[in-house]
């Protein structure tokens, strides 16, 4: 079978392809009788009992395939959606319409320090080092805060004023990076707490928070079936609330 070609008539829906909503997202699917078979090694699964392809790809791309339209329908994260739309504001063509919040994947993405420092507050990160998966969220909340601190957003014309504040990127174990001297804080996510409390770390600021959300293009190549799949998946997701 010719994979891509086949791809033509149906229409795509991306599902993150790893980590924390992966397997939620596969209950999501059976649960909602959406059928496939996934090869291995391979990201792109065909539906059997609907003109419908499964795209896995990681959840920070998902925002970006469905937002450019590349891709009809999509799972991830709304701290994902957040961090692409500061990179690439939505306009009246393009960008993600967020259809329904899925109800699982529940997080916040939080600033935390040491707990035995002596920084207790966002402001005294200003001017120092913050590591972060979230690069985009992270400039643009320091930014504001340091707005807020000066009492202006320009440096006296129409760019924005250097930002004191050090944003690094780490890809993973973010949390480390305070105890190996890379940060003085960070703005990583956290669900229950236990991973940040062992590091020794404390949240001082919420920046988003996140769930699961299911998220569409603005121009999908099928509306009557992205509704139908939507409300597939609002079945499933509402079944808990009405259970005795």
């Amino acid at each position: 079978m010719d994979l891509v070609n086949s791809l033509n008539d149906r229409l795509l829906f991306a599902v993150p392809k790893k980590g924390r909503l992966h397997q939620a997202c596969l209950d999501l699917l059976h649960g909602s009788d959406i059928q496939f078979h996934r090869h291995s090694r391979l990201d792109i699964a065909l539906v059997k009992n609907l003109p419908l392809a499964l795209i896995f790809l990681p959840a920070a791309d998902i925002p970006t395939f469905v937002g450019e339209g590349r891709v009809d329908l999509g799972i991830t994260g709304r701290d994902q959606v957040a961090e692409h739309e500061v990179l690439t504001p939505p306009t009246a063509t393009t960008g993600v319409v967020e259809v329904l919040d899925l109800d699982f994947g529940k997080c916040s993405l939080q600033v935390q320090v040491p707990q035995k420092g002596e920084l207790t507050k966002p402001e005294d990160l200003i001017g120092k080092n913050v590591v972060t998966s979230f690069t985009n969220l992270a400039e643009q909340y320091f930014r504001k805060l340091e707005w807020a601190q000066t009492g202006a957003q320009t440096n006296g014309d129409a760019s924005p004023a250097k930002l004191k504040t050090n944003i690094k990127y780490v890809g993973g174990s973010v949390e480390a990076a305070c105890a190996l001297g890379v940060a003085d804080g960070i703005v990583d996510l956290v669900e229950s707490g236990e991973t940040m409390r062992a590091a020794g770390l404390k949240a001082i600021s919420t920046v988003v928070d996140s769930s699961a959300i299911l998220i569409k293009s603005k121009h999908p190549s099928d509306p009557s079936l992205v509704e139908l799949i939507t409300a597939r998946i609002k079945g499933v997701i509402s079944k808990p609330l009405l259970a005795p």
